[in-house]
């Protein structure tokens, strides 16, 4: 974690899963997840991300890191300062709240917690459901 939390971009290589706790690890540590497949983030955590990636995220394609087509370095560089420091103030004050579990007595009243955003998505899910199979 010290690492993380002294680094502007963390990379999220593929693991055994497309699902890595190391991407949460690096939100939490106020990082830029640096990500290869789009399955590792994109598409998995709708309730808890916003539906632009390009917004607290980079995304360089595996393959085209394997083909010599992109050098990852340079791609980085490419950022600029202004849109690094708004991307991490995406991750710091709207995700990371949504990520970590608050304590029950804890006074977060205008923050929604992990639990309180599952909770929330999962109860409209079902409502939506519900109504659609009353519509039927």
């Amino acid at each position: 974690m010290h690492f993380l939390l002294h680094s502007e971009f963390c990379l999220q290589p593929l693991g055994d899963h497309s699902v890595t706790r190391s991407l949460f690890n690096s939100f939490i540590a106020g990082c830029i997840p640096v990500l290869f497949d789009p399955f590792t983030a994109y598409y998995q955590y709708p309730w808890h991300l916003p539906s632009d990636p390009t917004s607290y995220s980079v995304y360089i394609p595996a393959f085209d890191i394997r083909q010599g087509k992109v050098n990852v370095i340079h791609e980085l560089q490419k950022i600029a300062v202004s849109v690094r420091q708004e991307m991490r103030v995406r991750i710091i004050y709207e995700i990371m709240p949504g990520l970590v579990y608050a304590r029950p007595n804890s006074k977060l009243r205008d923050v929604e917690d992990a639990f309180l955003i599952s909770m929330r998505s999962l109860f409209s899910k079902v409502a939506k459901r519900l109504s659609s199979d009353e519509d039927a």
